[in-house]
């Protein structure tokens, strides 16, 4: 059985991401209030990150809150590999796998053609 060494360490990273997307997220729509901007819209999110300005401010925010659950699933992972808790371990690293899946596919359909 796990104990509390699992759990300290995801609240860590829930609390740190999330903190640091919503924080990135609100200083890019401050930016964006003030310069006058028309926000991102249809721009795809890696000429977003390299335009510069609120736009990317905001899109790299969104973007840590999106990457969040995998580490959290990460540390997860390691902290049951860590506990010899192996079926743990394996459900962790399947949902891992099928959240990197997701957003590769995410990728994948967001290019432009």
């Amino acid at each position: 059985m796990i104990d509390d060494r699992l759990g300290s360490p995801i609240a860590r990273v829930l609390r740190g991401g999330t903190l640091v997307a919503v924080t990135v997220v609100a200083v890019g729509y401050v930016l964006g209030l003030i310069a006058g901007d028309d926000g991102p819209g249809t721009t795809p999110m890696l000429a977003l990150l390299t335009s510069g300005g609120a736009d990317a401010l905001i899109g790299a925010g969104l973007l840590v809150l999106t990457l969040v659950p995998l580490v959290v699933v990460a540390v997860a992972a390691i902290g049951f590999a860590r506990s010899a808790e192996r079926s743990d371990m394996l459900a962790s690293l399947l949902t891992l796998g099928l959240l990197v899946a997701s957003l590769a596919t995410a990728i994948l359909i967001s290019a432009p053609a």
